[in-house]
């Protein structure tokens, strides 16, 4: 196996790896902060900033759905990329 076939499973493995995590924890039903749940009344502190539990589930809520787009779109760059790289050696033999 070359170098660039062990790069390209490599980064399909890594953005369908994104994908399905960003996607399961998008299905989650507890709000977290820095791994700990919360509950009503809580504040999570991180970098300085405060947040309740409604503002912190917004927050979890905006990174897993930037997750879905980068892994959706990783997966499917590698995928189309793939396929031409198939195609082109299919031509050549």
């Amino acid at each position: 196996m070359t170098w660039d076939r062990i790069k390209f499973w490599g980064m399909l493995v890594v953005f369908a790896g994104l994908l399905v995590l960003s996607i399961v924890s998008l299905n989650t039903s507890g709000v977290t902060c820095g791994g700990q749940d919360m509950h009503a009344g809580d504040t999570c502190i991180t970098s300085g900033t405060v947040r309740g539990q409604d503002e912190q589930a917004s927050e979890n809520g905006g990174r897993d759905w930037i997750g879905v787009a980068i892994g959706g779109v990783g997966v499917l760059g590698y995928a189309v990329y793939g396929a031409f790289q198939l195609r082109d050696r299919r031509k050549k033999a």
